[in-house]
């Protein structure tokens, strides 16, 4: 699963997909919310009376004490728990409030804050609207202005607009920065947050009901502009495969790997059959990822058999995965083929571009991908709030690391729009900038020409070091 924000929703990762989670978060989870639910009494007594299943847990973790969470006995988590509730009475007794504490508030806070001291950016709590905006993608539509988001370094980016959304009509790009939405400065929402309350946060001001207008102050690094620019939001249906004939190379676009993906790949692949490509590209870029196992279904599209990455656990556990196909479903498996990929190219994605290049099915061409290589259980709680809990890295097949890392290209060919240069066919939505006649896509015009020339793309401009450094 992936981790990048929508504008509609935090998460990859964003969904209701429920896997087992570990049971000593849920434990602590439970044990806060009897506070709310039955008062500070009941709460406390409940907590320190029920600690098994916190102490049966099979998550590592190092409580106050220092005893590790499945080695803890209920007198260890009535000690542990002790600060806990000394400060809980100390708010209760001294704080200055001049309305009644929302007790809720407080409990989603410890909650978060205890997600958030593990130090892991993916590793999150979700509060009921949050969640079930993330639940609301994967129902297939939302309304918004139709673009993943993340909140990095203190600023909120762009990772990726979606195809046919108002993101990409407002020709918003990856790595844009918005500074503000309405005037409001991302900066002073987003200060002294932790990421996933920024984001959250954030993203209430982006998102809005479709017709409802948004102005977003954009910094873009590529040129140094900073400028603003209106959009209007819309539903925006979530259509994850788009394909088309580029001459006699089929050309085939994944934006996100969902539930329907696979089904929608066994689609387009039918559709492009009956053309007799004699090559395949297939663009993997500004993907931020999603389900797994529709990583592992695509890979069977490309992939007759093989691993197509290992997860690994905290115990240095590595299982390994294989490709899911159908007899009857479709396929590409012979045809030569070219994967592209950039710097948002993420999770899922990357295990698709990882086990490409292992496999030596392919040859990945573009830009070094995001390097998000961890695997979230995601829970709904009783509330409807979500935890969502890193418990594996990934590994190619190779073994190589992907977390923090990435998947370096074949062919590391920079982005340009340059229709001198690099001029393609428009395919898809796409249409000549003002003033050109074609379509200007670098990594795609590279991508043809090693398919059907056999060239090979030179190497990137070497990066002149800063003096001093």
């Amino acid at each position: 699963m992936s981790d990048y924000q929508p504008d509609y929703t935090p998460s990859a990762r964003r969904t209701s997909r429920t896997w087992t989670i570990l049971g000593g978060v849920v434990s602590l989870l439970v044990i806060l919310s009897l506070v709310g639910g039955g008062g500070y009494w009941l709460g406390r007594r409940q907590a320190l009376a029920n600690p098994p299943a916190v102490a049966s847990s099979a998550a590592n973790g190092n409580p106050v004490a220092g005893q590790p969470i499945e080695n803890s006995t209920s007198e260890d988590l009535e000690k542990q728990f002790a600060v806990f509730w000394e400060v809980w009475d100390l708010v209760g007794d001294k704080f200055y409030h001049t309305s009644p504490l929302d007790q809720q508030k407080m409990i989603y806070g410890a909650t978060r804050g205890m997600l958030q001291s593990l130090g892991d950016d993916f590793t999150a709590f979700q509060e009921p609207t949050a969640a079930e905006q993330s639940r609301e993608q994967m129902r297939g539509e939302f309304e918004g202005i139709g673009a993943y988001v993340e909140f990095e370094d203190g600023q909120v980016l762009i990772v990726s607009p979606i195809e046919g959304s108002p993101a990409e009509r407002a020709d918003l790009r990856a790595g844009d920065v918005i500074i503000a939405a309405d005037g409001k400065l991302m900066s002073e929402v987003t200060a002294n947050l932790d990421r996933a309350v920024a984001l959250q946060e954030a993203i209430k001001l982006i998102r809005g009901p479709k017709g409802s207008k948004v102005t977003l102050t954009i910094f873009r690094a590529s040129d140094e502009s900073q400028f603003e620019i209106e959009i209007t939001r819309d539903a925006i249906p979530i259509i994850s495969v788009r394909s088309a004939m580029i001459g006699d190379v089929a050309y085939i676009h994944l934006s996100e790997f969902k539930q329907t993906s696979y089904d929608e790949l066994d689609a387009a692949i039918a559709k492009l059959k009956p053309n007799n490509p004699k090559a395949v590209i297939f663009d993997l870029r500004n993907n931020p990822g999603g389900l797994v196992t529709q990583a592992r279904n695509v890979l069977g599209r490309f992939v007759k058999d093989g691993v197509t990455h290992y997860q690994e656990d905290s115990d240095g556990k590595q299982t390994e995965y294989r490709t899911l196909q159908d007899g009857s479903a479709e396929n590409f498996f012979d045809l030569p083929m070219v994967v592209l990929v950039n710097g948002g190219s993420a999770s899922a994605s990357e295990i698709v571009g990882g086990a490409i290049q292992d496999l030596d099915r392919a040859k990945l061409l573009g830009e070094k991908t995001f390097g998000k290589g961890s695997v979230q259980s995601v829970e709904t709680l009783s509330d409807r709030s979500e935890a969502r809990i890193t418990i594996a890295h990934w590994l190619t097949p190779d073994k190589r690391a992907i977390h923090k890392v990435g998947i370096t290209p074949d062919y590391v060919v920079p982005f340009s729009d340059d229709a001198s240069q690099f001029p393609v066919e428009c395919i898809l939505t796409q249409k000549p900038a003002e003033g050109q006649t074609s379509c200007a896509d670098s990594q795609l015009f590279w991508a043809l020409k090693v398919l059907n020339e056999s060239a090979t793309p030179p190497p990137p401009p070497a990066v002149t070091p800063t003096p001093g450094k």
